[in-house]
């Protein structure tokens, strides 16, 4: 046996220890919810993994390691023990599950598993042992291993123990073993949390203002219900919720989904902040939504007014209806009333007789109003003596409908429109069909906006609106489904025949009668549909509530009883989710009418990445421009390798959650994308960027663009349509001066940031981007030496020079001379090789080395900063705004900017930036950085050819005049477009007030590129 060290929980400083022995990308690509949380894997790892048994790399099983090391003993992280022994010792030390794992995972499991139950369950006979056989094979066919543990709902909570390959009450009693060992830390360790206020700033809150503002308003029950796991492990639940549950997206409460606010608001939360404690300490102040469905809940239903009762029509009689629909009642005064009138309100194309069967209700108010609705002759009315509850109730409606297709509806929904025309439709369209079941905010596998779900937060439209959109996006449409759902069903008369009425005996009060009957019906060879074109409001159990609160269980175990294969449908069809692609239509049919609902002149479709930088701070000006103008913006941003998402600017109109949108993939999604643009009809199409996109996608994307119908234009933002690294910085950070397509391929060879991406050949990239750019209504550059390159290499004539606007505010210039002491050089912005890491570290190396009168500082941050920091380079780090960044170089006072780019720059935000600030700036002598200094007279150009000379270069920078240099400075005046549609695009914009909704054009043509580019004016300088 191992000798064990004593028990301590993970610091950072464990990091250096562990770090060897674990496998950052295997745990991304092992857990993607890691991967998608964005935050470091080995510090999720040493908090939180290994008390969730997840593995730090293929060759190492935390579980298996703890239950073969650590037996009896007090447990600590595996992997930290394994990295503290000598290297002879873990030579001798299994890390991976040998011979005797079944005979570990027994010992452990054994206390939780309930043999005489499972023997009976699996059937087994002879000698084989229930708990070898359950942890070799039965879990694996769904059997569960007691009458209290559900195998399938535990790997639907716990998704990242798959991969593990051991059986779900192993998994769940070896980490309550690993998690009661960390419980039980000394009292040090575990300092109860005193209650303070949430600072301003969430990232600098202690644990106790963390643990007291969360607790405050955790729905402790609401997690418990949602999470049995943690109710049975009798864990603090706000205390897992913290360590683990956030990061397994699990809710805190019902009015707060911990995947959308992280998704939503990734950046105001910055890294390692729980989100339901950002929400609590300034999300809510600030109006951030707590889920992706609005504030609230769906309004409760009122009983319709005399006025509105004169409004609905009779119900035809059941002996001339084609279709009989049943309603039991037995309470709900207001929910019922309106589920009458919304049906007889509703005009159908089809005659259809309403029964409405009063089960002895307690409700005296209720069983009057039915009687006397019933008088008016508006439906057909009976009354049970006594209650036969909700099964029988259906029966005796069925019996009275016989030999008539019916419709079963719960006396607490909303239908709107043909809904019923639209239902039969299904019925009729398949002989084979025997129920039919719409979409429904409370309908389970039928639910939307989320499956599985009691979908009562409100939407940003009403119900009314949810159907009539589905009408439109989904017509006609269906997907198969193992159960219909009672509020709303459909059911064939050959199919009643066939096998017959709802199992009163079994099912008794209600619930689990519809399930059985389609299971019956599909074994008579039958099929059951979930119609999406239909959307019908279900308020949610006003009458059996209570009934499946009690009684779950057993009408679970009455339906297994009878359909051992129910519960394995169940969960395959959730898995599959058949009508998934027709949530998503519906989805973001919703979106593009939000968006068009906000557009004076139509919706201004920006296609661009999602890389920030440059590109993203133009756009997101642009952006509040055209929306100044009229126009709703709307992102197409590249999901790479090969698919977009939407998404919307910092400061758009339109109010819809589109990080609910699940990425759209330009193979498979190529019509569905297309679609989505049509409903969208853009005024116009802006393409900014394809970076991201793999060679088949970017040629997808372009046909997209050019198929939209409305023209588009084209901003040249880099050297992606002549390079495949965007910059012409090669792998190996050298400046390859836009090279022949020869020369191109050996980079791409040598390249490995290129391993696994489908690129194009370079000749071939050129002529896919020079008759893309061709075909463009404009393309613009926003330097003239990117112009200039671009239009040589590619061929084009066309490229209208449009410098980026900005609004950035210069400093009052004042009279300065050079200090005493060493040369203070500034650099600006994030630095990486392109942007000039390696000169600004040689730079400072260089200076230390031979004890220099130089230093360096990086406003900003550089892609190695412990490289740096070791040269002597301090950074200041990253600048949340321009105005925060200007605030820094005043305070540094430099004696200069340095803009170390060795790419041509194609604008250059941080040159604004230094000019703004009033800092004379330093670059080399090409691309925009040039072009820009050039024009002003400002700042100083140098000899490219001393990036490659440290030493040359430090001399360059200590001989020049700076005295001279600011007393050369102008006032900054950045570029700007008073009337961005006409001075900035070229366009009429008038004309943008008359856009077709089934084209998008605008009423008169945009200009032709093919008569020649008309000039816009020219901009102004502020």
């Amino acid at each position: 046996m191992i000798k064990l060290p004593k028990l301590f929980r993970p610091r950072r400083r464990d990091a250096a220890m562990a770090a060897p022995f674990f496998d950052p990308a295997f745990y991304r690509s092992a857990y993607p919810d890691v991967a998608a949380g964005g935050g470091d894997p080995l510090r999720h790892y040493l908090d939180h993994g290994w008390l969730e048994g997840r593995d730090p790399s293929a060759v190492f099983s935390t579980l298996f390691y703890a239950d073969r090391h650590f037996a009896d003993r007090a447990l600590i992280n595996p992997l930290l023990h394994y990295a503290g022994l000598s290297p002879t010792e873990r030579l001798r030390v299994a890390t991976q599950p040998g011979p005797d794992f079944p005979s570990l995972q027994a010992g452990v499991a054994e206390p939780y598993f309930d043999a005489p139950y499972y023997a009976r369950l699996a059937g087994l006979e002879g000698g084989e042992d229930p708990l070898t056989h359950y942890l070799t094979k039965g879990w694996r066919r769904g059997l569960d291993p007691n009458d209290a543990f559900s195998g399938d709902a535990y790997l639907q909570r716990h998704a990242h123990m798959r991969r593990l390959g051991v059986s779900p009450l192993y998994h769940f009693a070896a980490t309550r073993r690993l998690q009661a060992s960390e419980a039980a830390a000394p009292p040090a360790r575990r300092a109860k949390p005193q209650a303070a206020l949430p600072p301003a700033d969430p990232a600098e809150a202690s644990d106790a203002q963390i643990y007291e503002t969360v607790a405050a308003a955790f729905d402790r029950e609401h997690y418990l219900d949602t999470n049995p796991d943690i109710r049975r492990s009798g864990i603090d639940p706000v205390r897992h919720f913290l360590d683990f549950g956030a990061r397994e997206d699990r809710d805190p409460s019902p009015d707060f989904s911990v995947r959308f606010y992280r998704k939503h608001y990734r950046r105001e939360i910055g890294a390692g902040v729980n989100p339901f404690f950002h929400y609590l300490a300034v999300g809510r102040a600030r109006d951030f939504r707590p889920t992706p469905f609005g504030l609230g809940t769906w309004p409760a239903q009122v009983a319709p007014t005399p006025a509105e009762w004169e409004q609905a029509k009779p119900a035809a009689d059941i002996a001339a209806a084609r279709v009989v629909l049943i309603m039991p009642v037995y309470k709900g005064y207001d929910d019922t009333l309106r589920a009458i009138h919304s049906v007889l309100s509703e005009k159908q194309a089809t005659p259809f007789a309403l029964l409405v069967i009063d089960d002895c209700s307690p409700d005296p108010r209720l069983s009057a109003a039915l009687a006397e609705l019933g008088g008016r002759g508006l439906f057909a009315h009976l009354v049970n003596e006594a209650n036969l509850g909700f099964v029988r109730t259906c029966n005796r409606g069925l019996e009275r409908a016989a030999g008539k297709d019916v419709v079963l509806l719960n006396a607490d929904v909303v239908v709107y429109g043909d809904w019923l025309d639209r239902l039969l439709w299904h019925l009729d369209a398949d002989p084979r069909v025997a129920t039919v079941t719409p979409f429904s905010n409370n309908a389970t596998i039928c639910s939307y906006p989320r499956p599985n779900v009691d979908n009562q937060a409100r939407l940003e439209i009403t119900p009314a609106e949810i159907d009539a959109f589905t009408r439109v996006c989904n017509a006609r449409t269906s997907s198969p489904v193992p159960t219909g759902v009672g509020f709303c069903m459909a059911m064939r008369r050959e199919a009643i025949a066939a096998v017959g009425l709802l199992d009163a005996e079994t099912f008794g009060r209600g619930y689990g009668e519809e399930n059985d009957f389609c299971m019956r019906a599909l074994k008579a060879g039958f099929t059951n549909v979930l119609a999406h074109d239909i959307f019908v409001f279900h308020s949610g159990s006003v009458s059996f509530g209570a009934l499946l609160a009690t009684k779950g269980a057993d009408i679970f175990r009455a339906i297994l009883t009878k359909h051992p294969d129910y519960q394995r449908r169940v969960h395959n069809h959730i898995e599959v989710d058949p009508a998934r692609f027709a949530r998503r239509r519906l989805d973001l049919y919703r979106f593009a009418k939000r968006a068009t609902a906000s557009a004076e002149r139509g919706v201004a479709l920006i296609v661009t990445h999602d890389f920030g930088g440059g590109v993203e701070t133009h756009i997101e000006a642009l952006s509040l421009r055209l929306a100044e103008a009229g126009l709703a913006v709307v992102y197409l941003r590249t999901d790479e390798p090969g698919g977009f998402r939407l998404g919307l600017p910092g400061s758009g109109g339109i109010d819809f959650p589109v990080s609910i949108l699940d990425p759209l993939s330009l193979d498979r999604d190529a019509d569905l994308l297309a679609e989505l643009i049509g409903w969208l009809a853009p005024a116009m199409v802006h393409v900014h960027s394809l970076a991201g996109l793999d060679a088949p996608s970017t040629r997808a994307a372009m046909r997209l663009v050019e198929e939209a119908g409305t023209g588009y234009d084209v901003t040249l933002h880099d050297y992606a349509s002549v390079c495949h690294r965007n910059n012409l910085v090669r792998s190996d950070g050298v400046y390859c001066g836009l090279a022949e397509p020869a020369v191109c391929r050996d980079c791409i060879r040598l390249d490995r940031d290129a391993d696994g991406i489908v690129l194009p050949d370079p000749a071939e990239r050129r002529q896919d981007w020079a008759g893309f750019l061709d075909r463009a209504r404009t393309v613009f550059a926003p330097s003239a030496d990117l112009a200039d390159r671009i239009g040589i290499t590619l061929h084009l004539d066309r490229i209208a020079v449009r410098p980026h606007e900005e609004t950035l505010a210069g400093v009052e210039l004042k009279a300065r001379q050079r200090r005493e002491g060493p040369l203070r050089v500034a650099v600006i912005g994030s630095i990486g090789a392109h942007k000039g890491y390696d000169v600004v570290h040689n730079l400072a190396l260089d200076a230390r080395l031979r004890q220099l009168p130089i230093v360096f500082t990086i406003v900003g941050h550089s892609a190695e900063p412990r490289a740096m920091e070791a040269a002597g380079v301090r950074e200041t780090g990253l600048y949340g705004s321009d105005a925060a960044a200007l605030a820094e170089i005043a305070r540094l006072d430099p004696d200069l900017v340095l803009l170390p780019s060795i790419w041509p720059e194609t604008y250059c935000y941080t040159l604004s930036l230094a000019l703004a600030a009033g800092v004379p700036p330093v670059v080399f002598d090409l691309g925009a950085q040039a072009e820009r200094l050039r024009a002003s007279g400002a700042g100083h150009r140098l000899d490219p050819a001393l990036a490659d000379d440290p030493q040359r270069l430090n001399a360059a920078l200590l001989a020049l005049p700076i005295d001279a240099l600011w007393a050369a400075r102008e006032p900054f005046r950045p570029t700007v477009y008073p009337r961005i549609l006409e001075d900035y695009y070229g366009l009429d914009a008038a004309a943008l007030s008359n856009v077709s909704p089934e084209t998008g054009r605008a009423g008169a043509g945009p200009i032709d590129h093919r008569d020649g580019l008309r000039s816009a004016p020219s901009p102004q300088m502020s």
